[in-house]
């Protein structure tokens, strides 16, 4: 079970482990369930992580627009298991998709009441 939490009092944030190559950092991503995708991290972790952007994928973003975004490949860690996923790089909160949440089977429970987010393997 990994837990997490609120931060700025309403944004749900929980811990995951990026990697590439040699180098691999733990982050807190914004629990979106409006998106789709796997993970958006900054163009800073990105370079952090030595990412090496595959192309370039329209994404349509909560303004009601569409961008283009560059999107690469990492390594994402949870409780000791890693998968491949994508990542989209972009300016502002890193990010935690339902794609990433679909990969790692995992259930989320945020609880706006105590402020607490958990994500549990679903059974």
């Amino acid at each position: 079970m990994i837990k997490g939490k609120f931060i700025d009092n309403d944004k749900p944030v929980v811990p995951a482990g990026i990697a590439w190559e040699q180098t691999a950092q733990n982050s807190y991503f914004i629990l979106d369930t409006g998106f789709t995708g796997d993970l958006v991290v900054t163009p800073e972790i990105a370079k952090d992580l030595g990412l090496e952007i595959s192309g370039m994928i329209p994404a349509h973003i909560a303004a009601d627009k569409i961008v283009e975004l560059p999107t690469a490949t990492a390594i994402a860690v949870m409780e000791g298991k890693k998968l491949y996923v994508t990542v989209f790089i972009s300016k502002g909160w890193p990010l935690l998709g339902i794609s990433f949440l679909q990969k790692f089977n995992y259930k989320a429970i945020v609880d706006c009441k105590y402020k607490e987010v958990l994500l549990e393997v679903s059974e």
